[in-house]
Formats: C-alpha cells, sequence, structure tokens
C-alpha cells in the first residue's frame, strides 16, 4: 500500500541550521510504501520500502542519492515517521539498486551507519512491482 508518494527537491543551502541533504541541489520522486498486506498477519522485518526515481529532467545538474543515502533517509525519517533501519532503500535509475542502514555497534556513542548498495533481489523486485508503474 502506497502511504506517501511526492517530490522532494533540496536547493542545497542550509537555512535552518541542517545540513542539507547535499550542497548541490536535486530532486526525488519518492515512494513510501508499507510492503505488510493490511489483512495478513505475517509480521515482516522490513515493513517499509522508499522507492526513489531521479525526478530532474537534466540528469548532470542533480545530484544522485547514492553518496548521500544517509542524509536524505534521516529527514524523510524524521518527516513521516519511518524507522531508518526497518526501511528498504530502492533507487531506480537505469538499474534498481537496494539499500539498509544498519547502525554500526561497534561505536556506541556515535550513531555511524553501514551503508552498501546492491541489486535488487528477485524476491524484492516482487514485491515492489505493483508500485513501479508509475515511476
Amino acid at each position: 500500500m502506497v502511504i506517501h508518494d511526492f517530490i522532494y527537491e533540496w536547493d542545497g543551502k542550509s537555512k535552518d541550521g541542517e545540513k542539507p541533504v547535499s550542497w548541490w541541489p536535486g530532486a526525488y520522486r519518492v515512494k513510501i510504501v508499507e510492503l505488510a498486506l493490511p489483512d495478513s498477519d505475517i509480521s515482516y522485518l522490513i515493513p517499509t520500502a522508499v522507492l526513489l526515481k531521479n525526478a530532474r529532467s537534466n540528469r548532470e545538474i542533480n545530484t544522485s542519492l547514492k553518496n548521500y543515502i544517509y542524509t536524505f533517509a534521516q529527514k524523510i525519517s524524521k518527516e513521516y515517521d519511518l524507522d531508518m533501519e526497518k526501511t528498504l532503500w530502492i533507487e531506480l535509475d537505469d538499474t534498481i539498486r537496494v539499500t539498509r542502514l544498519a547502525s554500526n555497534p561497534k561505536l556506541p556513542e556515535a550513531t555511524l551507519y553501514s551503508i552498501s548498495w546492491r541489486a535488487i533481489r528477485p524476491n524484492e523486485l516482487e514485491m515492489i512491482q505493483p508500485f513501479l508503474s508509475d515511476m
């Protein structure tokens, strides 16, 4: 079930004292999806997926989220009440890449995340397929 569907745009400037997604402007189409079926008794380890697609037509001046996913995920998670670690972050481009943000337990005094992008798995693709048609 689609929870939110919107365009998230940033200008690369810090107006409120918080770090922007990146210091360069960008825009992404964002679709937040609940993976669990509403009438299901199945509990998902990762119940939410966030589908991301570059929204600018001029790709040369748009920033990719590959290197800025942590900052982007923080902002989206805070605004839409998502658990960053229990969300599958999926970037739709020429290929579909997936990441999960996992905190590093070796540094308990600071929250650092391990982020590695990978190709989407067939079962994950099957789960999000219904939501890709209008992206």
